[in-house]
C-alpha cells in the first residue's frame, strides 16, 4: 500500500511538474517552467526611475530583460496614470514616447494583445525596423513603436540592426515570459495572462524576461534605469532632404541630415504623431517662419500607418510641429510654393497658381492668365520672386512674370522652358534643353547663351523641381546634365554668370564603376546658401530593391567630393533638399538714417541689408510710410533705389521695409528738405497737371514723360487702393478728403495735393 501511495505521488508530481502552461493566456504543452524568480525582489526603488511616461498620481515600473550577451540587458521604464490601466497600455504608452523602443505586437487575439517581439535602440543609431522572413527588401518600420501582425509568426522577425537589443519568438526561438508585483506581493510572480488582462495597480513592477530557446532565465538582480529620450527640436546645424516617399505604401516624410551626428528620419511626423504629408511630396520651401510642403496628391490610400496632411502642409521650421494642411489647393496637383511678401505666398499646382494668405493661412483664387492645358501640358513648375517681379515656368508656355503688387501677369515669355533661378547678382536665369536664358528684370528681353555638348531634360513628364540651382556667395549657376528625358546623367555642370563661361566637367557624380551606378533623383543638385557647398542626392541604378540604396554627397566649390552619407536601406525617393533660414536681414551700417535733399537724390538700397543666407539682390524693398509727404516725395523704382524729391521745406520720416525671404527689418531715414523758388522739380511740375480737381470718380493725369506708376496717399502716409490707366485714374471709392498724388515717370517724379469730393 506504501508502495502504491509513493507511486501515485510521483506520478502527481510529475503530472503536475509537465502540465499544462499558459503564455500570455495561450495555453501551451511544449514548454515546462522551473519555478525561478519567485522570490526575486527589485534591486531598485521608483526614485531611481529616470524615464517616465504618461501622466497621473498612480505610478507602475517597466522592465525589459532580453537575455542576448548585449549589455545593459535589463532596462526600467516609469509609467504615470490616472484611472484603470493594463499592462498593455503601459507597453504601448512608454513605445510612443521612447523612439528607442520597438516591438512586434499581434492584436486583436481572443487572449488579447501577444507581445511577440521586442527590441531597443541600443547603439543610438536610429536604426529601428524589422525583416520578416530574411527578407531585406521591404523592412518593416514602427509606427509609435509598433510593428503589428496578423499570425504567431514572431520567429520570422530579425532586426535591422543587429547591434541594438532584440529578441522575439513563439514556437522556436523561445518566448517572452511575463513576470508581475504588486505592492502587496513580496516578490515577483510567473503571470499566465496577457498584457491586455494585467490590471496595474499604484506601485506595480511588470517584467517582460526572454527566454532564449525555452530555457528560463532568472531576472536579473541587476535593473538599468533608461535615460530620458530627448527627441532632436534643433534643426539649424544641418539641412532637410524631402522626400516623395513610397507611392502606393507611403505618404510624403523629410529627413534631416546634420553636419555632424546621425539622420533624422521622418522628423515633421516624429513631432507630430505620426502625421505625414501628401501622396508624392516633391517640394518643399521655408519661407518666414513657415516651412511649406507640396504633394502632388492629398494622400495616399494605401499607407495605414502615417496620417496623410493634405497637398500643402504647413509647419513651423524651428520646431517642425503642425500648423495646418490642406487637401484642395484649387483643384489641382501640387507642385511648387513662392513666398511672395509677409501676407501672401503663391501655390503652384497642375492648373496654374493660386494665391494663399499668409496671415489667415487661406488658399485663394486662381491668378488669371495662370491656367490652361491639360495637367501635363499646362502646369506649373518652379517659381521665384525677385525684388520685382515673380517668375514662374509654365509647361509649354514659357515663363510667366507676374506683378506681385497686383497679382496680374504683366508678361509671358514665351519658350520651353524647365526651371528659373536668381543669381548673385540679381540677374534672372531660365533653362531649356540646351540653352541658358538671361531674362532682363527690367525690360524682360531675353538673351541666349546655347549650352555647348550636354543637355538639360526630363522635368516635366512626372515633374520635379530639376537640379537647376545657384549659388549665394559666388556669381555661379549649376546643374546635371541629362543623357534624356528619363535618363539622367553623371556630369555637374558650372557657369559662371560674370564671364558667361560653361565649365561642362566641374564635378563627376561617384559610384560609376560598379554594375549598378549612382543616379540622381528628383531635384538632386542644391548648394548650401551658407557654406556654399553642392548638396547631391543619389540613388542606385536598377529598379525593385536598388532604390532603397541612398546617398547624400557634399562638394566644396572647387567640385571635391568631401563627404557622403548614407541612408537606411529604404524607399525615400529623396525630392529636394531645403536648407533652414537661420539667419535674420540687418541693416548695413554704411546705409545712412539721414539724409538732406535739395534736388532730386536716390538711395541706393540693393546694398542696404545683409542677410548671411540670401542674396541682398533678392530682397523686396518696400516704402511703408512717409510721415510728411507734403515735405518731400519718396518711391522706390525699377532699380531698387529710393527717389527722393524735395516738395517743400521741412523733415519727413521715411520708413523702408526690407523682406528677406519672409523675414523682416526696418529702417527709418530721416529726411531735411529745403527747395528753392523755381528749382528744376518745380519747374517740371508746371508740366505736370491733374484734372478736374476737385474730383469725384474719374481723375485725368498729364505728364511730359511715360509714367512707370501712379499712387495716391492719404495725409498719414498710408497708400490708397487705386489703379491707373490709360492716363486715368478711378478714385470713386476713395474716402472724400485731401490727398498727395504721386506720378513717377521715367525721367522724373511729380506730386501734386487732390482732393476728393
Amino acid at each position: 500500500m506504501k508502495k502504491f501511495y509513493l507511486f501515485t505521488m510521483l506520478f502527481l508530481f510529475a503530472f503536475f511538474a509537465n502540465a499544462q502552461v499558459t503564455v500570455q493566456g495561450v495555453p501551451r504543452n511544449d514548454i515546462q517552467r522551473n519555478g525561478q524568480n519567485t522570490t526575486l525582489e527589485p534591486s531598485i526603488n521608483f526614485s531611481d526611475i529616470q524615464f517616465w511616461v504618461g501622466t497621473g498620481s498612480n505610478e507602475a515600473a517597466f522592465v525589459v530583460q532580453w537575455n542576448d550577451s548585449k549589455n545593459p540587458d535589463a532596462l526600467v521604464w516609469g509609467y504615470r496614470w490616472n484611472g484603470n490601466a493594463t499592462g498593455e497600455d503601459m507597453l504601448k504608452a512608454i513605445a510612443q514616447a521612447d523612439r528607442r523602443f520597438f516591438s512586434l505586437l499581434y492584436q486583436g487575439t481572443q487572449y488579447g494583445t501577444a507581445i511577440g517581439g521586442i527590441g531597443f535602440d541600443l547603439n543610438g543609431q536610429n536604426t529601428n525596423a524589422l525583416y520578416k522572413s530574411g527578407n531585406t527588401t521591404y523592412p518593416l518600420y514602427p509606427v509609435s513603436g509598433i510593428v503589428n501582425t496578423t499570425e504567431y509568426d514572431f520567429d520570422t522577425y530579425t532586426a535591422a540592426d543587429t547591434n541594438d537589443h532584440w529578441q522575439s519568438g513563439w514556437t522556436t526561438n523561445g518566448y517572452w515570459s511575463y513576470w508581475v508585483k504588486d505592492p502587496a506581493d513580496a516578490a515577483f510572480g510567473y503571470s499566465g495572462l496577457g498584457a491586455s488582462s494585467r490590471a496595474l495597480q499604484n506601485g506595480s513592477w511588470d517584467a517582460w524576461n526572454f527566454n532564449v530557446s525555452f530555457s528560463e532565465a532568472p531576472l536579473s538582480s541587476t535593473l538599468t534605469p533608461v535615460s530620458p529620450y530627448v527627441s532632436s527640436t534643433d534643426f539649424t546645424n544641418g539641412f532637410f532632404m524631402v522626400n516623395e516617399d513610397w507611392f502606393g505604401h507611403r505618404n510624403g516624410s523629410v529627413n534631416f541630415i546634420p553636419n555632424s551626428g546621425d539622420i533624422g528620419y521622418r522628423v515633421y511626423s516624429e513631432v507630430n504623431d505620426n502625421q505625414a504629408f501628401g501622396a508624392t511630396t516633391q517640394y518643399g520651401t521655408i519661407y518666414g517662419d513657415k516651412f511649406y510642403f507640396i504633394s502632388k496628391q492629398a494622400a495616399d490610400g494605401n499607407d495605414t500607418q502615417y496620417t496623410p496632411g493634405g497637398r500643402l502642409v504647413i509647419a513651423n521650421a524651428q520646431t517642425m510641429q503642425k500648423i495646418v494642411g490642406f487637401d484642395d489647393i484649387g483643384g489641382g496637383d501640387g507642385r511648387s510654393f513662392v513666398g511672395v511678401n509677409e501676407h501672401k505666398g503663391y501655390i503652384g499646382a497642375s492648373n496654374g497658381i493660386f494665391l494663399f494668405n499668409i496671415d489667415n493661412l487661406q488658399v485663394g483664387g486662381m491668378i488669371a492668365g495662370t491656367g490652361g492645358g491639360s495637367q501635363y501640358a499646362g502646369q506649373i513648375g518652379n517659381m521665384i520672386r525677385t525684388s520685382k517681379y515673380v517668375f514662374a515656368v509654365k509647361q509649354t508656355a514659357g515663363i510667366l512674370v507676374i506683378d506681385p503688387a497686383t497679382d496680374t501677369v504683366v508678361s509671358t515669355l514665351s519658350g520651353a522652358y524647365h526651371s528659373v533661378v536668381q543669381a548673385k547678382d540679381g540677374t534672372v536665369w531660365a533653362i531649356q534643353d540646351q540653352k541658358l536664358v538671361n531674362i532682363d528684370q527690367n525690360t524682360l528681353a531675353t538673351t541666349v547663351y546655347n549650352i555647348p555638348t550636354t543637355k538639360y531634360l526630363g522635368s516635366w513628364g512626372a515633374w520635379n523641381a530639376g537640379s537647376f540651382t545657384a549659388s549665394t556667395k559666388q556669381n555661379v549657376l549649376y546643374w546635371l546634365n541629362s543623357v534624356n528625358s528619363f535618363v539622367s546623367g553623371t556630369q555637374i555642370i558650372k557657369f559662371d554668370v560674370s564671364s558667361r563661361t560653361f565649365n561642362e566637367n566641374f564635378a563627376v557624380i561617384p559610384g560609376q564603376d560598379v554594375q549598378f551606378k549612382q543616379i540622381p533623383y528628383g531635384a538632386a543638385l542644391r548648394v548650401n546658401p551658407v557654406t556654399d557647398e553642392l548638396i547631391l542626392n543619389t540613388t542606385e541604378s536598377g529598379y525593385s530593391s536598388h532604390y532603397q540604396k541612398n546617398w547624400i554627397h557634399t562638394y566644396n566649390t572647387g567640385g571635391t567630393l568631401t563627404n557622403t552619407k548614407v541612408l537606411d536601406d529604404y524607399y525615400w525617393f529623396p525630392a529636394v533638399a531645403v536648407f533652414p533660414d537661420n539667419s535674420a536681414p540687418s541693416i548695413s551700417t554704411a546705409f545712412p538714417s539721414q539724409a538732406s535733399v535739395t534736388t532730386t537724390t536716390t538711395v541706393d538700397l540693393k546694398t542696404a541689408v545683409v542677410d548671411e543666407d540670401n542674396i541682398t539682390a533678392a530682397v523686396v524693398k518696400t516704402l511703408k510710410s512717409n510721415s510728411n509727404p507734403a515735405v518731400v516725395s519718396a518711391v522706390i523704382n525699377g532699380n531698387d533705389e529710393l527717389v527722393l524729391t524735395p516738395v517743400s521745406n521741412g523733415t519727413s520720416e521715411i520708413v523702408i521695409s526690407f523682406n528677406s525671404n519672409g523675414k523682416l527689418v526696418e529702417k527709418t531715414l530721416t529726411v531735411n528738405s529745403s527747395t528753392s523758388s523755381l528749382a528744376t522739380a518745380e519747374v517740371k511740375k508746371l508740366e505736370f497737371s491733374i484734372y478736374p480737381n476737385p474730383v469725384s470718380d474719374i481723375l485725368n493725369i498729364k505728364t511730359p514723360e511715360k509714367v512707370l506708376n501712379v499712387s495716391v496717399y492719404d495725409l498719414s502716409g498710408r497708400q490708397m487702393n487705386v489703379s491707373f490707366h490709360n492716363g486715368q485714374m478711378n478714385v470713386s471709392t476713395l474716402p472724400n478728403g485731401i490727398y498727395v498724388l504721386r506720378a513717377v515717370t521715367d525721367k522724373a517724379v511729380y506730386q501734386q495735393k487732390l482732393i476728393k469730393k
